[in-house]
């Protein structure tokens, strides 16, 4: 079972103060918040357009059932029918004044806030990161990470931040991969359903030390679930990497192309960091080396970075939770001491 991540609001590496942060983008905010009025606005003429039109179409439908009724020219004929008529014509209408006074101000709204207020929270925390709303780490990107074995059917991502956090290039964005499976019930009709690989955040990140080999780092659900029968059943595979730290050990399993290079890689310092990453970012984070790059998956199931247009443009609560969410993520750098150079490491 996937566990999220603790609550935002429990973490305690958030220096960034919204109020701060607020004035910085005074006039963005100010700006944006006059466009959320207007656009309000016209959303709340169009509900008032859709209600009137329903209730127009349902009394002409009446209307039309009873004058069918009494110009039926015989017991036989039914003219009834002809009272869907308004009934599909306000649902037409209705459907194009969603569109046009609901749906696409929501959305316009969305990637106009994302561009400004939440590009704008980028440059002021890590001035030298850079936020696309629109893009995120590829589905090959993702798949070579080799965490995740099953294929996949339905690739999504968005929100993407790329850049440096001091020393180190990072990127990271929310993705979701589906796999589909396909059945056939007792009456022969096939039902497809989708079943989520992933869904939550990766985090790609230059690791502070030069290797060639990889090493993939997971939950250990075989030996914390069955034991020694686990464990031993894990000892079976020839790249599986045993280690010195006990509680490093019944926390992850570790394969490495080299065991050498995975010992050099995973030191015990970064052992303890590991461990205290596990903590602060869930049970079930994985890890994938290889490239000389650190891959890390965090499973969630919230939506982060979604503004809400119910909200004003300069809600202090709500940029507070965007500024701690970046925060959140930018601590990975700090916790795995990535800005600190090994050796031939520039």
């Amino acid at each position: 079972m996937s566990e999220s991540p603790p609550p935002i609001n429990r973490l305690q590496q958030l220096p960034a103060d919204a109020r701060v942060l607020a004035d910085a983008l005074a006039p963005v905010l100010t700006s944006l918040e006059q466009d959320r009025q207007k656009r309000l606005a016209r959303i709340r003429r169009g509900h008032i357009r859709i209600v009137m039109v329903a209730l127009i179409a349902v009394a002409v439908s009446l209307l039309t059932l009873v004058v069918s009724k009494q110009v039926a020219s015989s017991p036989h004929s039914d003219l009834s029918i002809l009272a869907f008529f308004p009934l599909v014509a306000g649902l037409i209408y209705g459907y194009i004044v969603y569109l046009q006074f609901i749906s696409g101000h929501a959305k316009r709204y969305n990637a106009t806030y994302k561009e400004q207020v939440i590009g704008g929270l980028t440059q002021l925390l890590q001035p030298r990161v850079n936020y696309a709303p629109t893009r995120g780490i590829s589905q090959i990107g993702f798949e070579n990470t080799g965490l995740y074995a099953r294929r996949i059917d339905r690739y999504r991502c968005e929100d993407l931040f790329f850049g440096h956090v001091d020393k180190t290039e990072i990127s990271f964005s929310e993705i979701h991969a589906e796999e589909k499976k396909q059945s056939t019930n007792s009456k022969g009709h096939t039902q497809t359903s989708w079943h989520t690989i992933f869904q939550g955040l990766i985090f790609i990140a230059d690791f502070n030390k030069d290797f060639q080999s990889w090493v993939t780092i997971k939950p250990d659900f075989a030996e914390s679930t069955f034991g020694w029968l686990g464990r031993k059943v894990q000892n079976l595979n020839s790249d599986l990497v045993r280690l010195e730290n006990p509680d490093f050990e019944r926390a992850f399993v570790v394969h490495g192309g080299d065991q050498v290079e995975a010992r050099y890689i995973l030191t015990p310092d970064m052992q303890e960091r590991l461990l205290k990453l596990r903590q602060a970012y869930g049970v079930d984070i994985r890890l994938a080396l290889h490239e000389s790059k650190l891959h890390l998956t965090v499973p969630k199931s919230e939506n982060w970075f979604e503004p809400k247009m119910n909200l004003a443009a300069g809600n202090l609560s709500q940029m507070q939770t965007f500024a701690n969410q970046m925060s959140w993520i930018y601590g990975i750098v700090h916790m795995l001491d990535l800005n600190t150079r090994i050796w031939t490491k520039d």
